[in-house]
């Protein structure tokens, strides 16, 4: 199985992220997003290729995840969204910087974790910038 590694879930947040959005995903977006190069990006899609996370790379169809890809990335942003609940809700931080602290801790949270604060926040369905929470 291949290690998945906090670049490489960024990577495919950020790929699903701009997916849900309907339109082509392109590694120009990435770059970007992620505030990269584009060469760098075109290498990291390689390498998600490679590792059988995402079907294509940049073509028509744009970068498209796999269904291995796309479980993990539900799975990050579930983790993202719970984690941006519990610290503006419990830790009371401004819901405008929530984003980036949950950024630093979604890579840290085990699944157990998760399932736990999922449970003392009482199975939330929306972040508090009003996103879905789906559990995967």
């Amino acid at each position: 199985m291949s290690r998945i590694t906090p670049t490489r879930e960024d990577y495919l947040r950020a790929i699903y992220r701009f997916s849900q959005k309907d339109t082509r995903v392109r590694i120009i977006d990435i770059a970007r997003n992620l505030n990269l190069a584009r060469s760098t990006v075109s290498e990291r899609v390689q390498d998600l290729k490679n590792a059988n996370f995402i079907k294509s790379g940049q073509n028509e169809e744009g970068i498209v995840l796999s269904k291995k890809g796309l479980l993990l990335a539900r799975q990050l942003t579930y983790k993202h969204r719970l984690i941006e609940v519990f610290l503006h809700k419990v830790l009371h931080m401004d819901a405008k910087k929530v984003h980036a602290e949950a950024h630093k801790l979604e890579h840290a949270f085990s699944d157990e974790v998760i399932a736990r604060l999922a449970k003392f926040l009482g199975n939330p369905k929306k972040d508090p910038h009003g996103e879905k929470i789906t559990k995967v």
